[in-house]
């Protein structure tokens, strides 16, 4: 047991949410911790996302953005008021996420084991199936990062609390001393591996990640840009694949295999999709985020883009 609480601020971000906020909430509501608090920052939705956390949940610190600042920008508001509260522990969560009444209980738990400890992993589960997990730690690499436990059933192979190289991409935890020692969220990602950023800073700045397989999430899969694959989908995916290869590779052999990687496999792959379903958008976005790299000002803002490759 704990002899002491440290304080959690949890931080939901939500952009036109409305589907999934009152469920994520209510279990925020009903967690067994006693000392957290919860702030909820809106990136300009266009629903009635923030009529229904400032009416249903008015305990709740609410924070409207007058734009769209994408996953780290939005993140990044909430991590400096929480800091101003003076968090411990930081939980960035996605806003299609129901939590364990035991998930803050059980992540302090786990994160109070060292004083090394710079980032927790919680379990992560399919909410339309619930034993069925979605995450359970995994190694972050250049190319082809590993997820464990994707799509088996929980039968208790992933019961032990222990070392792991990858953060949970629906709930961020970090402790305070973690971001104040790497810095805030990137935010020239706009969405796209926060998660995987991040874990690699801290590793590389000497901080340890633990898996603490007993806090239990489950995940809708929606997020901010839906949950099938879309032009919006690729143009993210190849425009910030190559942004991280870029900051991450630790050497130039390195950065060139993952570029050749790029064009000899990734870019044929989203070439052959658009090919199979005759959607010539896919194809369209993926040079798009290539654009991006060789001069962004030819494109619309990262706003802008939502807006436009949304509708395709």
């Amino acid at each position: 047991m704990l002899v002491t609480y440290p304080k959690v601020v949890v931080i939901v971000l939500t952009w036109n949410s409305e589907n999934d906020i009152t469920e994520c909430l209510v279990s925020l509501r009903l967690l067994r911790y006693p000392n957290y608090e919860i702030i909820v920052v809106d990136n300009a939705s266009t629903d009635r996302t923030p009529n229904i956390v400032k009416h249903s949940f008015p305990d709740v610190t609410l924070i409207i953005n007058k734009k769209n600042l994408g996953f780290g920008g939005g993140f990044n508001v909430g991590i400096k008021e929480a800091i101003k509260k003076k968090a411990d522990y930081i939980v960035c969560l996605n806003s299609d996420v129901v939590v364990d009444e035991h998930f803050l209980l059980e992540l302090v738990k786990v994160g109070e084991l060292s004083e090394k400890v710079g980032g927790l992993c919680p379990i992560a589960y399919y909410y339309d199936q619930p034993n069925r997990i979605n995450g359970a730690g995994g190694i972050v690499r250049i190319i082809h990062p590993k997820v464990f436990g994707c799509g088996e059933i929980d039968k208790g192979q992933y019961s032990k609390t222990k070392e792991t190289r990858m953060l949970c991409g629906p709930a961020l935890v970090l402790k305070r001393k973690a971001f104040l020692g790497i810095g805030f969220f990137n935010t020239e990602y706009f969405y796209g591996p926060e998660d995987m950023d991040i874990a690699l800073r801290l590793l590389k700045n000497g901080y340890k990640i633990l898996f603490a397989p007993r806090a239990k999430l489950w995940h809708k899969g929606r997020g901010a840009v839906g949950g099938k694959i879309t032009p919006l989908i690729i143009y993210f995916h190849v425009r910030n694949f190559l942004l991280f290869v870029k900051k991450h590779a630790n050497n130039k052999l390195e950065l060139f295999f993952s570029i050749l990687y790029f064009w000899f496999f990734d870019f044929p792959t989203i070439l052959l999709k658009a090919l199979i379903f005759g959607n010539k958008d896919y194809v369209d976005a993926a040079v798009k985020g290539i654009i991006w790299h060789i001069n962004a000002k030819l494109l619309p803002s990262d706003e802008e883009m939502v807006k436009i490759l949304r509708k395709r």
